[in-house]
């Protein structure tokens, strides 16, 4: 999917950026860097990351739950409940994570569901 706009106040045209460009690298399923995938992670799930699978920026949204493997997450205080997220691996991932979570184990979730 490619970005949308989500706000009427949104730019006329979708901001053209390093962030965006990488974003719209992995919606095209192009093989991304270790740095690039940790950069992706790191902007949906990091200290000032969007906290979700969607990265939005002046009025204009991308949504990577369709391009990136979703994740199961199941932390240190309840390791009977998993939380998804979405990352390009589970490395990228962990490494944002582990300053601001203890987490207990991570796994793929299979395909389809």
């Amino acid at each position: 999917m490619e970005a949308y706009k989500f706000a009427s106040t949104a730019t006329a045209t979708k901001p053209d950026n390093n962030i965006t460009r990488l974003l719209e690298k992995a919606i095209r399923k192009e093989k991304l860097s270790r740095e690039e995938k940790n950069k992706i992670a790191n902007l949906l799930y990091g200290i000032l990351g969007s906290n979700g699978h969607t990265y939005r920026l002046a009025g204009w949204a991308w949504y990577m739950a369709d391009c990136l493997p979703r994740i199961l997450v199941s932390f240190t205080w309840n390791h009977q409940q998993f939380d998804t997220y979405y990352a390009p691996d589970k490395t990228s991932l962990r490494k944002v994570l582990r300053g601001l979570l203890p987490v207990n184990e991570m796994i793929y979730a299979p395909k389809g569901r």
